[in-house]
C-alpha cells in the first residue's frame, strides 16, 4: 500500500491535460453597436426634395362679364428652382356652355373654349435681384379673342422667400419689364367675322404674393397691370386671388377670384370678366 500512492501519482502526471475550453467569440465595442442604429436611420431618412414642383386642379367656373355661364376648367403648373433659376410653366383650359351677355341675345346657348398657356424663365444673380423672360399665349372665344401672343423681359426683384415653421416658403416678388402683345379677333358667335387686330406696349408690373398660414390653409395673390404705350390709350390688368385647404400634405379645395380688365375690348364685349371657381388641387 505504500508503493502503491507514489506510483497513482506518477501515473497521473503522465496524463494529458484536457483541451482547453474554445474562447468566447469577440462581441462589438460600444461604440460600433451605437453607430449601427444611426447609420440605419441615416439610411431611412427622407433625400432632399429635387428642383421640380408642380400641381394640376379641376374646378367649376362661375362666370360674370362677357358671359353668365356655369364651366368646367382645369390647370397646371410645373416649376423648376434651383439658387440661380427658376422656370414656371403654366396652362388654364376652360371648356363651357354659356349664355352670352351682349344685349338681346342673353337667352342663347353657346359653346365657349379658351386656352392660356405662358413660360416663364428667371436668372437670379442675387436672392434678391434676376433678370427675367416671360413668353405667354391665349385664346378665347367669348372674348372674341383668336389669338394673343405676348413677349416681356425685365428685371425680377424677391423681396421676401424664406421657410416658415411649416415647412413651406413666403414668397413676395415683384416683376418690372417691358411687355409687348400682338391680339387677333375673331368673332366667333352671332355673325362671324374677322375683327381688326391690336397691338399693345406697355411698362408692366406683376406682384406675386404666396403666404402659409398654417399647415392647412394657404393665400396666394397675383396681380398684374400693363398700360398701353402705343396708340390709343388701353389698360389690361388680371388679378387672381387663391385659397386653398388642405386636406392632406398634398390635395386640397381651392377657391379662386379671377378679375380680367380690359379697357379697349372687342365690339360688344364687356370691359371686365369675373370668375369664381370652387375646385381639387393636388401637388406634386
Amino acid at each position: 500500500m505504500a508503493c502503491s500512492l507514489p506510483l497513482l501519482l506518477a501515473v497521473l502526471a503522465q496524463t494529458p491535460e484536457p483541451n482547453p475550453r474554445p474562447a468566447p467569440a469577440p462581441t462589438a465595442s460600444p461604440s460600433v453597436a451605437e453607430d449601427a442604429p444611426k447609420a440605419l436611420c441615416e439610411d431611412l431618412t427622407e433625400k432632399e426634395p429635387g428642383p421640380w414642383t408642380g400641381s394640376a386642379a379641376l374646378s367649376f367656373l362661375l362666370l360674370a362679364g362677357n358671359s353668365r355661364s356655369l364651366a368646367l376648367t382645369a390647370n397646371g403648373l410645373a416649376e423648376y428652382r434651383t439658387k440661380v433659376w427658376v422656370a414656371t410653366f403654366k396652362a388654364d383650359g376652360v371648356l363651357e356652355t354659356a349664355a352670352s351677355a351682349e344685349e338681346g341675345d342673353g337667352d342663347e346657348d353657346v359653346v365657349a373654349e379658351a386656352l392660356v398657356a405662358s413660360v416663364r424663365g428667371e436668372r437670379r444673380f442675387t436672392p434678391l435681384l434676376g433678370a427675367y423672360a416671360l413668353v405667354y399665349g391665349k385664346t378665347d372665344h367669348l372674348a372674341s379673342i383668336e389669338l394673343r401672343l405676348d413677349g416681356e423681359a425685365g428685371i425680377a426683384f424677391t423681396l421676401l422667400e424664406r421657410d416658415t415653421k411649416y415647412a413651406e416658403q413666403q414668397l413676395l416678388r415683384l416683376d418690372l419689364g417691358l411687355h409687348y402683345s400682338n391680339e387677333s379677333r375673331f368673332q366667333y358667335f352671332e355673325d362671324e367675322q374677322e375683327l381688326p387686330s391690336v397691338d399693345l406696349l406697355a411698362p408692366g408690373g406683376r406682384l406675386t404674393f404666396y403666404y402659409p398660414f398654417n399647415e392647412r390653409l394657404k393665400f396666394t395673390q397675383y396681380l398684374e397691370v400693363f398700360p398701353n404705350i402705343l396708340g390709343d390709350s388701353r389698360l389690361l390688368a388680371d388679378s387672381t386671388t387663391k385659397l386653398s385647404t388642405y386636406i392632406t400634405h398634398r390635395l386640397a379645395l381651392s377657391t379662386n377670384l379671377l378679375v380680367q380688365l380690359d379697357t379697349a375690348p372687342a365690339a360688344g364685349k364687356a370691359v371686365a370678366d369675373v370668375a369664381l371657381t370652387l375646385g381639387a388641387e393636388f401637388e406634386f
